[in-house]
């Protein structure tokens, strides 16, 4: 998959069919208007694609964002799993915000990629007028501009509601991660860069790699039997969220320890440092809580690892 980046960009794929959105958590009311997207640009022989935000639009109409399920970064990797052509990632500017959609659509739609075709979700719009499929305006500036414009319908959470990312973000908050799932269509995962630590886990005899989420939405302290995909290959795990408090450093008044998803890969020997991991939420397995001392954590460990075999054996998992 090809990523376009800046606004100023031109994308090389001319008679596209794309989707305009932030597809944050990419789940599955996403997925369906996506799928759909895909089979289009399949009958006519067109580029499918995604015109996306680097910043959720609400930073710059309202000055905050919400929790992401999933960053940009996390974005990308999901779209191309999809089958996506390209992805263009504009920046959500304060000039773009004041954009009608039909200036919006002509330069960014017609002049820039020459769309063949527009796919909407039920409820996404368009433009600081807000143009969505269930309004006439669209028909009508897609008739103007020379292209068609088609809207997938809404699919529906266990609740019988519309799935949402806020659902979503709920379900993983609440540590509810079966219900995350049933709307993400696949596990709940954080994605991100392995980062230096303090080697704390090596000298306890446990390799470990620590994720900088960036700012995406991760499930609650605990300890869970998780999957770490790397460079392809899929590892079984288990993975710590929270500021281990047996073996945090001392901090100063008012300063928080550093928080961390700290995984530990079966059966692994490699540098990991730098690399980019996905890590796949299974099942929890205990809370984060403070041991008495370092061995007893060590021992906490181990057993931790048994159970996480065990569940990732039960459950027909990859090693």
């Amino acid at each position: 998959m090809r990523t376009y980046f800046n606004n100023d960009s031109h994308p090389a794929e001319f008679g596209a069919v794309v989707a305009i959105g932030t597809f944050d958590g990419v789940h599955r009311g996403h997925q369906n208007v996506l799928n759909g997207l895909l089979s289009w640009a399949r009958e006519c022989n067109a580029p499918s694609g995604v015109v996306t935000f680097r910043n959720h639009p609400r930073k710059t109409l309202e000055g905050r964002s919400p929790d992401l399920v999933t960053t940009l970064e996390h974005r990308l990797v999901l779209f191309e799993r999809l089958g996506l052509d390209f992805t263009w990632v504009l920046d959500f500017t304060p000039e773009l915000s004041k954009m009608v959609a039909l200036d919006f659509a002509m330069i960014y739609f017609v002049e820039r990629l020459h769309v063949r075709g527009l796919m909407m979700g039920f409820d996404s719009r368009f433009g600081c007028d807000r143009i969505g499929h269930d309004m006439p305006e669209l028909s009508a500036l897609a008739k103007e501009l020379g292209f068609e414009a088609r809207c997938q319908s809404a699919v529906n959470s266990a609740d019988g509601g519309t799935i949402s990312s806020t659902k979503i973000r709920e379900a993983i908050g609440d540590g509810r991660l079966r219900d995350a799932e049933a709307m993400l269509g696949r596990r709940v995962s954080v994605y991100g860069t392995v980062v230096k630590g303090d080697a704390r886990g090596r000298r306890l005899g446990f390799h470990t790699a620590n994720l900088d989420l960036g700012h995406e939405f991760r499930p609650p302290f605990g300890v869970y039997a998780t999957q770490a995909v790397v460079d392809g290959k899929t590892h079984g795990s288990v993975s710590n969220v929270g500021y281990r408090p047996t073996i945090a450093k001392p901090t100063v008044p008012g300063e928080k320890p550093d928080l961390l998803v700290e995984t530990h890969l079966f059966d692994f020997d490699g540098d990991l440092y730098e690399k980019k991991m996905e890590v796949l939420f299974i099942e929890k397995l205990r809370d984060e809580r403070r041991f008495p001392d370092v061995q007893a954590l060590v021992e906490q460990i181990k057993v931790d690892e048994i159970k996480a075999r065990a569940i990732l054996a039960r459950e027909n998992y990859a090693k």
